[in-house]
């Protein structure tokens, strides 16, 4: 049986371009999975608990981009010419060492969180009356940062899994095993719905134990000795080294990137605005799903490409299809507003104006996104994070000052603004590359 399913998935990646066809599918499941689980969620939440899911989800995306600690890439960049040049101690060796960074990051975030808990549990006990009980979260609470924690772990566990299957260029399991996560979500979410109130605790719950149950069926479709080969630790410490290296900059730059994108839903402190706020940025996802297909597919081309004229020339090709493309997203600004009313109700009718502030944003963005994306072909790390800190220090203080003034509309408004001198730092960037005078910020 094993050899008749081993037989049919080769066959099945057989094709170059079948194969890039079953890696854009399994890419795209995620972001549309993950936006049926929360609009079908939030729907079945009361106003407050909407808010406190979305604070939460926000939360544990940031969460994740840090456990992930960059190996997401650099485990393909550096996995996959091992794999392919039949190099088992080196394959070995970074197998070994990705664990050990991942321990590493997982021992610096979650012992801080298991020492608070177990002393905040003691002094719930038995110091109930302390001058410092301001210090003490409830158990409710308690519960939801672990629920934070686990989930954030459990996505940052589940994306460097696939980005093994990736190195393995095992594009069909990749197909089979990605959407996994999203479809145990909506079937954890729909057996909540039988015989109890479905609470954020409940959707938390089911979006923490996705991946976890999704990592379980990993090892039922690639061999578990993989992770279990032994590596001299002289071999292994060495890329310990070499992983952190390459990838502190990457992961600056994620971290910066996320923090920009979901700060406003950590800014805003009131539950029934966070809600508010979160209903009209949910249909953005959709735009998730967009840059996704996008960055899979220019990421093939970009790293094809090694000459100057060469970017410049595919990135005329793009705008030649983008600009017009504008044309296309008109129709949301009706559609979504309808859509927002239709499946929230009335109680959410303030999420329009946040809706029409935040979509033009999201339009620009998939714009913007080619330069992005390019950098990444070029080998310019740096200039990623420094762009992502740009724009999440004006989100800071933009977000920030317009919810102080003006409310979730001010901070929607910041949301805006903020891309804006991220995309001036990409411009200034560009301008010098197609001049001749390479990037700025290059290491001397």
């Amino acid at each position: 049986m094993n050899a008749i399913r081993e037989n049919w998935l080769g066959r099945l990646q057989s094709q170059k371009h079948f194969r890039l066809g079953l890696l854009f599918s399994a890419r795209m499941s995620g972001p549309v999975l993950s936006l049926a689980f929360s609009l079908i969620a939030t729907r079945s939440l009361s106003i407050e608990s909407h808010g406190i899911y979305g604070r939460s989800f926000s939360a544990i995306i940031i969460l994740q981009a840090i456990l992930e600690a960059g190996l997401t890439n650099s485990v393909v960049r550096f996995l996959a010419p091992a794999i392919q040049s039949a190099d088992r101690q080196s394959v070995r060796a970074i197998v070994r060492a990705s664990i050990q960074l991942k321990l590493y990051t997982v021992a610096l975030l979650g012992l801080p969180l298991l020492a608070y808990t177990l002393a905040a549990t003691l002094a719930q006990r038995y110091m109930p009356a302390t001058s410092f009980g301001f210090l003490i979260l409830s158990a409710d609470a308690l519960s939801i940062i672990w629920l934070i924690f686990l989930g954030g772990l459990g996505m940052s566990v589940f994306t460097w899994l696939d980005s093994v299957l990736v190195a393995h260029e095992d594009f069909g399991r990749i197909f089979f095993w990605v959407p996994t996560v999203g479809i145990i979500r909506l079937v954890l979410l729909a057996g909540l719905f039988h015989g109890t109130v479905v609470s954020h605790e409940h959707v938390l719950y089911a979006f923490m134990a996705g991946p976890w149950i999704a990592i379980l069926l990993f090892f039922m479709i690639f061999p578990a000795r993989f992770f279990l080969q032994r590596a001299g630790r002289a071999t292994w410490r060495p890329w310990v080294a070499k992983l952190l290296q390459y990838n502190i900059w990457i992961l600056f730059a994620a971290f910066m990137a996320i923090c920009s994108d979901w700060m406003e839903m950590l800014i805003i402190n009131h539950s029934e605005q966070a809600a508010i706020y979160n209903a009209a940025r949910l249909p953005m996802q959709a735009f998730m799903i967009v840059l996704t297909t996008m960055s899979s597919f220019l990421m093939t081309r970009f790293s094809r490409l090694k000459q100057q004229q060469e970017f410049q020339e595919l990135f005329r090709r793009i705008f030649r299809f983008l600009l017009p493309g504008a044309i296309m997203f008109v129709p949301g600004l009706v559609l979504i507003p309808w859509f927002i009313l239709a499946f929230y109700g009335d109680e959410y009718r303030a999420s329009l104006s946040v809706f029409y502030i935040l979509y033009p944003g999201f339009v620009l963005r998939i714009y913007a996104a080619p330069f992005g994306i390019a950098l990444f072909a070029l080998d310019q790390p740096r200039l990623i994070a420094m762009e992502s800190a740009v724009r999440m220090i004006g989100g800071l203080i933009l977000v920030a000052c317009g919810y102080y003034w003006f409310g979730i509309t001010g901070a929607a408004w910041g949301s805006l603004l903020a891309q804006f001198p991220g995309w001036l730092f990409l411009g200034i960037c560009y301008w010098r590359y197609f001049q001749g005078h390479g990037f700025p910020f290059q290491p001397a």
